[in-house]
């Protein structure tokens, strides 16, 4: 076992040798592609973009022929039509390296209209399949390529908005297993409304025209949880703390939640009572509800178990 242990060792040594080696050579790390260098931009080769060095020493006149060369190969070989995969990724993460500004601006339109084609129905079921893959543990974590970053420069185009809980064990965007510029995330103590999240929320509604805006409490939280202690106890917390759990104090309904003695039951049922309270403020905003009965937005109340990594929707408008 040793030896074999060893010979392992010595292989991932190796492997690790020639891996620093072509990255510190520029000989090595150079790409095996076939460009012509002549000012009438001629591509040989199934590459769209010359190496940055390269690019940089073409006159901005040329480079502006080579681009237009570039994006004619690629709508010939269906490029042009390659949009990120369900992970978010591209298929031809090399194929986009040089890219202009320009290709970018192009990019994000597309980004764009992919986006407004999506239905409400459809960004719920693709937030419920990403938490599904989440608590199974295949989530696919998607990542931007630095072209796609640099084509979110322009415009964001998130789909759902979302008022979560400031708890560092509830990442909203991995728990939905989603990337970059896909969620617009208000994350405070208890997820509770108050006049800055509930502006973030009117924006996100009315200006990035999310599909789907979720509030979302979960389990064990530790505000809903001082939020239920006796008003003198609350009193002892500083002001602005106080004044935060004596609003969802409100909402608690408090009578009916000393009936329920299991300590998790009780619990679940705190947290779904404030995060239901949040949705039905939400829906006496005008604006917001004009978007509901124009069928271009969803709200919906669920619960995230720490325990299990599962959301549960429990109310929907």
């Amino acid at each position: 076992m040793a030896t074999a242990g060893g010979a392992a060792l010595c292989l991932s040594g190796t492997a690790l040798g020639i891996a620093l080696s072509s990255l510190l050579d520029p000989e090595k790390r150079r790409p095996q592609r076939s460009i012509a260098r002549e000012s009438d931009g001629d591509y040989s080769g199934s590459e769209f973009s010359p190496l940055p060095e390269e690019r940089s020493t073409l006159p901005f006149k040329t480079r502006q022929q080579k681009n237009q060369q570039r994006r004619g190969y690629m709508a010939d070989h269906g490029a042009a039509d390659e949009l990120p995969d369900e992970a978010g990724g591209l298929n031809m993460l090399g194929g986009w390296e040089g890219f202009s500004m320009e290709d970018a601006r192009m990019r994000n339109k597309e980004m764009g209209k992919k986006v407004k084609e999506q239905t409400p129905a459809e960004v719920l079921l693709a937030l419920q399949r990403g938490n599904a893959r989440f608590w199974t543990g295949c989530a696919v974590r998607p990542e931007k390529s630095a072209f796609e970053r640099r084509a979110l420069i322009m415009q964001q185009f998130p789909v759902t908005a979302v008022l979560g809980c400031a708890d560092s064990r509830v990442p909203v965007e991995v728990i939905f297993d989603q990337g970059l510029g896909d969620m617009f995330v208000v994350r405070v103590a208890g997820n509770c409304l108050d006049l800055a999240s509930k502006a973030s929320l009117q924006y996100a509604v009315l200006h990035l025209k999310v599909k789907v805006l979720i509030v979302m409490g979960h389990e064990g939280c530790g505000a809903v949880k001082a939020a239920g202690l006796p008003l003198h106890q609350i009193e002892q917390e500083p002001e602005e703390l106080a004044t935060t759990l004596k609003a969802m104090k409100v909402g608690l309904a408090e009578d009916r939640l000393d009936s329920v003695h299991d300590a998790r039951a009780h619990d679940r049922e705190a947290v779904v009572t404030n995060a239901r309270c949040q949705v039905e403020r939400l829906c006496q905003d005008e604006t917001i509800m004009a978007q509901i009965k124009a069928k271009e937005l969803i709200v919906v109340g669920c619960f995230y178990e720490i325990s299990s990594g599962i959301v549960d929707f429990f109310m929907q408008h």
